[in-house]
């Protein structure tokens, strides 16, 4: 089997796995999807919705966060749900069973299951202790935003699974986005086409007109313009390279020029938070901010992977964490559809 085959039949796997970014470092990529998977918090946990899958030998626990207990049953249940149509599509296309084992061992799907599992309810669990919920206009407009959502034909159907799902997906990304941090800068700007535009616009604000108005009137960046240039809080490496060296750089309060390619900034630096260590920086305000930073992936290896090994490693040590000794999720069998 090709590797180009390889990757594009272990894409069947991830369904959601190439959500935002395209990134080619493998860790950042699997972290991030599952970040991204719409998996309800009820079909993870063993105690949620007030049912209880009893733990026995035929269904042992296989880890403990806190009081929550996770069996294996709740494993198999999340292993067909984010592999089985998957599975059921190779199958379609003429894939036999032992080639898509061989090609679940190779991508280590199983493992890569389980540590999402222990992943997801970590975060949660910190979304808990630290007052991080979601806005319920938002979940309702991301709800029905989903495919088959609603069926205008059963107007009482029940969506608990899906609404409860989309919520832990926007806790999480809020978690992410919290605890991925980077140096910024809060700006200001007007974009002009040429150098003497960018000198008048510099004699107007020295002689007292405002910012905002000359943004408004005057920016060929009408998205900035409606915003009366303002920028808000913007990580390193989001601006042009002279313009984010410059932002980095000049005091704060002094509209400068600066040329980028064809065109002219008069950049104004409101603010900066820049630092040395992870907690000195910025966190983002959300994920959406994050996945749109030309260094997002860079931000995330360096600052979110590091809080979560630590977030990870506190649990264990602690014993708020305990995984059972001697589960191996790859010896799990992969949830083949029935003949």
């Amino acid at each position: 089997m090709s590797t180009a085959k390889n990757a594009s039949e272990a894409g069947i796997f991830g369904s959601v796995v190439k959500a935002f970014w395209r990134f080619t470092v493998n860790r950042f990529a699997w972290m991030l999807c599952a970040l991204m998977l719409m998996i309800a918090l009820a079909g993870c946990q063993s105690t949620a919705n007030a049912v209880t899958l009893q733990v026995t030998t035929d269904n042992p626990q296989i880890f403990r966060i806190g009081s929550d207990v996770y069996t294996l049953a709740d494993y198999n249940r999340r292993l067909k749900q984010e592999v089985g149509q998957g599975i059921a599509n190779l199958i379609q296309q003429g894939k036999t069973h032992e080639e898509i084992q061989q090609l679940a061992d190779q991508n280590k799907i199983r493992a890569g299951i389980f540590e999402r599992m222990v992943q997801d309810t970590l975060l949660m669990q910190y979304a808990r202790r630290n007052g991080i919920g979601v806005d319920p206009l938002v979940l309702d407009t991301d709800v029905f935003a989903q495919p088959n959502a609603f069926d205008p034909t059963k107007p009482f159907s029940d969506t608990t699974t899906l609404r409860m799902g989309r919520a832990q997906n926007q806790i999480v990304l809020k978690v992410l986005a919290r605890n991925t941090r980077a140096d910024m800068i809060h700006a200001r700007q007007i974009i002009v086409e040429n150098e003497a535009a960018a000198d008048q616009i510099l004699a107007d604000l020295k002689a007292g007109t405002d910012f905002t108005t000359l943004a408004t009137n005057r920016s060929m960046d009408k998205a900035t313009a409606a915003t009366g240039g303002d920028q808000g809080w913007t990580p390193k490496g989001d601006f042009p390279a002279d313009v984010d060296t410059a932002g980095f750089s000049i005091a704060l309060n002094t509209p400068t020029k600066v040329q980028a390619g064809h065109v002219w900034y008069v950049i104004e630096v409101l603010d900066r938070q820049i630092g040395s260590t992870a907690a000195e920086k910025r966190p983002f305000d959300s994920f959406e901010q994050l996945q749109k930073s030309q260094n997002g992936q860079q931000f995330y290896q360096e600052t979110f992977q590091p809080w979560y090994d630590q977030l990870r490693k506190d649990a264990e040590a602690s014993g708020e964490l305990t995984l059972a000794q001697g589960f191996d999720p790859n010896t799990v069998p992969l949830p083949f559809p029935a003949q």
